[in-house]
């Protein structure tokens, strides 16, 4: 049986077949219309999913964009679509284990709704979690609290022993920082960019956004904006800090000695310091070693557990967890 860990997030998919290896598309599906030309000499598609409908959105007029999750509501079946997709390109097209996640706050019928269409529609097993649950798992805690930054929300979930206890969904994600952030360039560059090239802007020193404006090429870097940034991202990580306080207000010490901070916000620039300063007074703050992944990997993990044929997964996890606890007495 192939075991899959599928990440439907608001921005980008992330699917791992083996726990380790990670395709990643955006979270997005185009339906066009008819081209003028075909010079590929391909059928005409109406639905383009994942790279090609991020390249489609930027460059074609006409189509519909559409991102299944919105504001943490399942929005539409285009979810399916990039469901399928990533099974495609993980080359898993038959008996299949999948675990995947929602939002925390997401509705039952939700929940129920979309596993009864992946059973039927990709024709396998499925394990639904609540998103953050993934990070856990793959960083081995099964008593704490997780803090996982999506595009469109922010989700924060506290276990026990792998038990549910309490979580929220914040309409707080990476968008607010984008919509800040897009439109100071717009306003002092006069372009507009997409929220994928948005991430690559504010996560890889050396990337340049360039488009063609007015009969000239005009091109933005980190560096020209990162003031602006440093702001916005300030009051941003203290709106998330404030609801994540109330949440854990009056919880048990032993509850939140791992906190863990993951999601695609975990990763933007000085992020992790900025939540360091604001819990230092209540635990370490914990990041996996890639935030964007782990809830993937986690649900592999998981996947590999609940199909019941890695049983010692469960006491791997309990393990890791006591090699933490007497790590830090000794300290």
């Amino acid at each position: 049986m192939r075991h899959i860990g599928l990440d439907i997030g608001t921005n980008y998919t992330k699917a791992t077949a083996d726990g380790s290896n990670v395709i990643t598309f955006p979270s997005l599906v185009v339906y066009g219309e008819e081209k003028e030309w075909s010079l590929k000499g391909k059928a005409e598609r109406q639905v383009y999913v994942g790279d090609e409908a991020s390249y489609m959105a930027q460059n074609v007029e006409n189509v519909e964009v559409l991102r299944p999750l919105h504001e943490g509501r399942l929005m539409h079946s285009s979810y399916i679509e990039l469901a399928k997709h990533a099974l495609s390109m993980l080359n898993a097209e038959s008996d299949r284990f999948v675990a995947t996640g929602l939002p925390v706050k997401s509705s039952k019928k939700e929940r129920s709704d979309l596993v009864d269409k992946l059973k039927n529609t990709l024709n396998c097993d499925v394990l639904l979690l609540p998103q953050p649950v993934g990070s856990m798992a793959y960083a081995g805690v099964n008593t704490g609290v997780c803090i996982d930054i999506g595009f469109g929300t922010t989700d924060v979930i506290v276990l026990a022993d792998m038990e549910y206890l309490k979580g929220d969904t914040l309409l707080v994600g990476v968008d607010k920082i984008y919509e800040n952030m897009e439109m100071t360039i717009r306003n002092r560059f006069g372009i507009t960019i997409t929220p994928e090239e948005m991430t690559k802007l504010l996560s890889e020193e050396n990337f340049r956004v360039g488009k063609v404006r007015g009969g000239k090429k005009i091109a933005v870097s980190r560096d020209d904006v990162i003031d602006e940034y440093s702001q916005f991202m300030k009051s941003w990580v203290e709106r998330i800090v404030n609801r994540v306080n109330m949440l854990l207000e009056g919880l048990s010490i032993s509850l939140v000695e791992n906190i863990i901070l993951t999601g695609g916000g975990a990763k933007l620039p000085d992020v992790e310091n900025e939540f360091k300063e604001h819990f230092k007074d209540i635990g370490d703050i914990q990041i996996p070693d890639d935030p964007v992944t782990a809830n993937a990997k986690g649900f592999y993990r998981l996947a590999k557990l609940y199909a019941g044929e890695e049983k010692s997964e469960a006491d791997a996890l309990e393990q890791e967890q006591e090699i933490k606890k007497k790590g830090r007495k000794k300290k």
